[in-house]
């Protein structure tokens, strides 16, 4: 039997990339309601799109680097939410003043909203990506639907996707860039490693993982998510 999927209707990279896929049943690449392919995502928003997110994502790791120096002893005692602001503030900054006078992108800033739109199909907000491609977010009704994708028309697919950045909870640090496709926020489908091209390189890789997702790390998690703006 065809498994029923999701893709959100419309209303109205970087070279050098990895790919980890979580199994899906099978069946679901072909039909009316199929997932995107994450290549066919690549190619639709574009390299350089997606190279302004990977610089956005090193610039802000660099920021936070400088930020830690800067008061070594205040740092220390600043809470996961802060910090975890503190990045998504750069990584939006960057990413605003590198694509917003691009073709076809539209850059919502309405507070506790932020977005970024590519063309009439992708919205994109930015998450950490924890281990499992694990993301966090406060279940209002609006991030419920934006997480959800509902199934549509071929043609008339409205896409969510996440672009973030994998973070190493132990050290405390930014460990690249990535971009997540999920049916539901804890329902990835497939995470997509950015990175700058190697020289010259330009193949995608495709790395399976286990999709079983970890324990969730909750410290700091509910009082970030409780505050922070939707797109964090």
């Amino acid at each position: 039997m065809a498994t029923m999927v999701a893709v959100r209707c419309q209303q109205g990279v970087a070279s050098g990339m990895s790919l980890m896929i979580f199994p899906v049943p099978a069946g679901i690449f072909s039909g009316m309601n199929s997932y995107p392919d994450p290549g066919a995502v690549r190619e639709e928003l574009g390299d350089e799109f997606l190279k302004a997110f990977v610089g956005s994502v090193s610039g802000s790791s660099a920021d936070l680097a400088d930020f830690r120096l800067f008061r070594p002893e205040w740092y220390a005692d600043y809470s996961k939410r802060f910090v975890a602001n503190f990045i998504h503030e750069r990584v939006w900054s960057r990413m605003v003043a590198e694509v917003a006078d691009h073709d076809g992108v539209t850059v919502v800033d309405n507070e506790p909203v932020r977005q970024i739109y590519h063309g009439m199909k992708y919205e994109i907000r930015f998450k950490r990506h924890r281990d499992g491609a694990t993301i966090a977010t406060y279940p209002t009704a609006g991030a419920i639907a934006f997480w959800t994708q509902s199934a549509c028309l071929p043609g008339l697919e409205k896409v969510s996707l996440a672009l973030g950045y994998k973070w190493d909870t132990e050290l405390g640090l930014i460990d690249g860039a990535v971009m997540s496709y999920r049916d539901g926020k804890d329902n990835p489908i497939w995470l997509v490693e950015l990175g700058a091209a190697a020289a010259g390189g330009s193949e995608i890789t495709f790395a399976p993982v286990d999709p079983a997702l970890p324990t969730l790390d909750l410290s700091g998690i509910l009082p970030e998510t409780a505050t922070a703006a939707d797109g964090t």
